[in-house]
């Protein structure tokens, strides 16, 4: 393994001695999708840059910044709360469901309003017939969806809190942490996730795995912001809330947080099936919208075949041969502009 890494941060193009003996391209899928022979990675730098990028500006700066922006709002529910002798476990899961609920309605109605009237279809990554879901599965979405939010999500946040205060939370009317510390816990919330879900997603791609639980969420090739949570039940719990709530479960945290990196989390994830790419816009340079995931991930459903997680991790672990063999972000994108499959 550090051979190969090694090899892609030199910029060498890797070969096998199969390769080079089969100069036609050959393809293994599964947990670890090859391309024989190997496509050229991109330089460490350029792996590393983006882990900072994403990290420690995406995710500590905007973290602590938007806690500060908030902190009113939740002082005055928190009030609210008080007066009227809500306890602080019924609190604490309507702050985590509103989490859930507001970025689950707003980005994806915003994406779904994109689609029905044809807004910004500029930045529209493209679908072909094949690729649109079929009115039935649209309908099993929204069911599960309905009682996700409002059945089984309250519910866990409910059940949440004994967990959350045995890890060491901090009190519900706790003063704001420094901004130093509250740009920690995202930094520690986003490589939490990160890892986490490279990992079990990865996992849930292998044969023993795939057909059973994750071959659901790939119902959608082409997907929808709505589709982002559309998984098996030990597939939404496995591999994707403990990897996003691990980060700020285990190392405490401000209750603010803990519902702020849940929007993120979410806006990020609806983003990044929303089929929209909404590259040199402002937002965009600024950090809030990510169009680099967006691309890399709606790769993974149109061909499913590697980009697992996060740019950096699979870089690391090479498994994003196919996107890279593919033109990248940039021969991605084109490709879907010009009509491409």
């Amino acid at each position: 393994m550090c051979s190969t890494i090694a090899s892609k941060q030199s910029g060498v193009k890797q070969t096998t001695p199969a390769a080079s003996k089969k100069p036609t391209k050959g393809v293994s899928l599964g947990s670890s999708p090859r391309v024989f022979p190997r496509p050229e990675y991109p330089p460490w730098t350029k792996a590393v840059w983006s882990l900072i990028y994403s990290n420690f500006y995406q995710a500590g700066v905007h973290g602590a910044v938007l806690c500060l922006i908030l902190f009113p709002i939740y002082t005055a529910c928190r009030s609210f709360a008080i007066k009227y002798e809500i306890s602080n476990q019924v609190f604490f899961a309507l702050l985590l469901s509103s989490a859930h609920t507001l970025p689950y309605t707003t980005n994806n109605f915003f994406y779904w309003l994109c689609d029905e009237f044809k807004w910004f279809q500029g930045y529209k990554l493209e679908r072909k017939e094949y690729m649109k879901a079929k009115p039935a599965l649209m309908t099993k979405m929204a069911t599960e969806a309905l009682i996700g939010q409002l059945v089984t999500g309250p519910i866990f946040a409910y059940l949440l809190y004994p967990a959350f205060v045995h890890f060491g939370m901090l009190d519900l009317d706790a003063p704001l942490p420094t901004f130093a510390s509250m740009f920690k816990t995202f930094v520690v919330g986003y490589t939490f996730n990160d890892v986490g879900f490279y990992f079990t997603h990865r996992l849930f791609h292998s044969k023993l795995l795939y057909k059973r639980f994750h071959k659901q969420h790939h119902e959608f090739v082409g997907t929808v912001s709505f589709s982002a949570e559309y998984a098996d039940p030990v597939e939404i719990i496995i591999a994707n809330q403990i990897p996003t709530v691990g980060g700020v479960l285990f190392f405490a945290c401000h209750p603010l947080s803990v519902s702020v990196w849940i929007m993120m989390r979410l806006q990020q994830t609806y983003e990044a099936h929303s089929g929209y790419c909404f590259e040199n816009t402002l937002l965009a340079k600024v950090g809030i919208l990510h169009p680099g995931s967006a691309v890399f991930h709606d790769h993974h459903h149109t061909s499913n075949m590697g980009n697992f997680g996060s740019f950096f991790l699979d870089w690391a672990f090479g498994t994003m041969d196919h996107y890279l063999s593919a033109g990248g972000y940039r021969g991605y994108i084109d490709k879907k502009k010009k009509g491409g499959v």
